[in-house]
């Protein structure tokens, strides 16, 4: 798998490259001069579409892999197709993750007029929730991303013409139905409203967190899903083997 990884990240690399130094870029050189609030709004907007345009890579990046007539030859195990774009996304989110937050660190040293900790304090977020919520948005970004792997896989098992609509119909039913599933056997899955309070008043609007709280459902809704995702990523490596055409 090691030999598939340090192919996409040597096929991607320029992309990668490109995107990480425009994110510098706008952040050194145009952010200083935007007015009171406005290099807040460009490091949302500009982090997050790179965040949106590396999982783009990792989607693009499996479709061409399976459908790559030389990465059959290469003597790895067909789970190795499918973790290495997993493994590629994963490694790029950790190194936008540390920009992100040297640059958090850097902004909140030199700002005076914003405080981030006192915010954080003030909204009632505690530690636990915070990396609640980053777990639970890690694994929501995974189980979507397996669920696509294999609509992908399915589209590529039929001609290239009707293909593309047959993946795209069965990534709604996949989810459709797991969802279905899922708010029958459990008490639903965690929303967002579920974990911040928003209120708006004469001051401003404030935010507080009602936190992620691990209960018996939430916990057999993960594991639910643990099972759900072994069972897709089988299916999927099964179609790569068997079905999909090169």
């Amino acid at each position: 798998m090691m030999t598939l990884l340090k192919y996409d990240f040597k096929r991607n690399w320029n992309t990668l490259l490109a995107n990480l130094v425009t994110l510098i870029f706008l952040q050194i050189a145009v952010a200083p001069f935007l007015p009171y609030g406005g290099e807040i709004i460009l490091a949302i907007v500009s982090y997050a579409a790179v965040g949106i345009a590396t999982f783009v890579k990792v989607i693009k990046t499996y479709w061409a892999n399976i459908r790559a007539y030389n990465r059959r030859l290469v003597p790895v195990s067909g789970l190795s197709h499918v973790l290495s774009p997993l493994l590629f996304g994963a490694i790029c989110g950790l190194v936008l993750a540390v920009i992100g937050t040297i640059h958090l660190l850097i902004y909140d040293s030199l700002n005076s007029r914003i405080d981030i900790m006192y915010f954080i304090n003030q909204s009632g977020i505690d530690f636990s929730s915070i990396v609640a919520l980053i777990l639970l948005s890690l694994w929501v970004i995974l189980f979507m991303s397996i669920i696509i792997f294999l609509s992908i896989s399915i589209a590529g098992s039929f001609r290239w013409k009707t293909g593309p609509w047959i993946g795209i119909v069965a990534y709604f039913v996949i989810t459709s139905l797991i969802s279905w599933i899922e708010n029958i056997i459990f008490s639903g899955v965690v929303s967002p409203l579920q974990v911040f309070h928003f209120t708006e008043e004469s001051t401003g609007m404030t935010i507080t967190s009602n936190g992620v709280v691990w209960t018996g459902d939430r916990w057999g809704s993960t594991i639910f899903e643990v099972i759900v995702a072994i069972g897709l990523v089988a299916l999927t490596v099964y179609l790569n083997n068997k079905k999909v055409e090169v």
